[in-house]
Parts: C-alpha cells; sequence; structure tokens
C-alpha cells in the first residue's frame, strides 16, 4: 500500500534539469562582446584624423550595423528575450517594430531624410511690416484686446 519513493520525481529535480537562462561564463562573455564593440564605436570619433575625410563613409554604416548588433545582444541576453516564452518575445517585437515606425515617420515629417526643395528652410521668418497710413488701433498691440476706459 505505500509507493516506492523512487517512483515519484520531486518538483524541484525536474525542475533543475532544464536552463533558464545564460550562464555566468554566457553573461561576461557577452559583456566583453559589448565592450570591444563600444571601443570600436568610440574610436570612429577619430577616424577622420586617422584615415582622412573619406572615413565617415565607412564610419556610419559601421556604426548603425553595431548599433544594431549591440541592441540585439542586450533585448536577447540581459532582458532575457533569448530565455523568455514565445509570446512574451512577439509582444516586445511588435511594440519595438511600432516605435521604430514611429520615429522613422517623425524624422521624415521633420524633413530629415532629405531637402524639401525649400530654399528658405533655415532662415527665419520674415519681418512683418505695419501698415502705412492705418489707425493706431492697426499698429498698437494692446488695441483691440477688449479693454475699455473708466471714462467710458
Amino acid at each position: 500500500m505505500s509507493t516506492s519513493t523512487t517512483d515519484v520525481v520531486a518538483p524541484a529535480q525536474e525542475h533543475d534539469e532544464h536552463s533558464h537562462g545564460a550562464t555566468d561564463r554566457q553573461y561576461f562573455m557577452v559583456f566583453w562582446v559589448l565592450v570591444v564593440l563600444t571601443a570600436l564605436e568610440v574610436s570612429t570619433y577619430w577616424w577622420e584624423d586617422w584615415f582622412g575625410e573619406g572615413a565617415h563613409k565607412v564610419a556610419v554604416p559601421l556604426l548603425l550595423v553595431l548599433m544594431t548588433i549591440k541592441f540585439f545582444l542586450v533585448a536577447l541576453f540581459f532582458m532575457h528575450l533569448k530565455f523568455d516564452q514565445p509570446m512574451l518575445r512577439r509582444i516586445f517585437w511588435f511594440g519595438a517594430i511600432v516605435a521604430m515606425a514611429v520615429y522613422g515617420g517623425a524624422l521624415t515629417s521633420m524633413n530629415f531624410w532629405q531637402d524639401s526643395g525649400t530654399t528658405r528652410y533655415d532662415d527665419p521668418p520674415p519681418a512683418i511690416d505695419a501698415p502705412v497710413g492705418g489707425s493706431e488701433a492697426e499698429t498698437d498691440p494692446g488695441a483691440g484686446s477688449g479693454s475699455t476706459s473708466a471714462g467710458g
């Protein structure tokens, strides 16, 4: 009538068999990769001095690639998306894609990607000329504001 202890599997033993995240070694490896990539990004500041004026043609695309690699490393390991449930990963990526689309749309609407052809884009607004021969009420900024004198 008694149950043998060898037949029952303890939940703690079953839980220990599965890995639920990165090991300390993996975290440190990702850390050192991020350090090296960040050092490479910072070094691009001096590339024009070292390699000449054309260095920015290589540096900008390289910075975009490095930014993307670092984003994925941080999101996958330090935000635990690599080890998370698939539904939570989908929610994160949906939000990230929507945020990138909104950001890209905002940059495009602010004339970021190319000049719209407006020659006066960076010029200050033109001065408003005072009307010639008009009454004082037209040129006085305080006139017509609805205030009346006490005398009536």
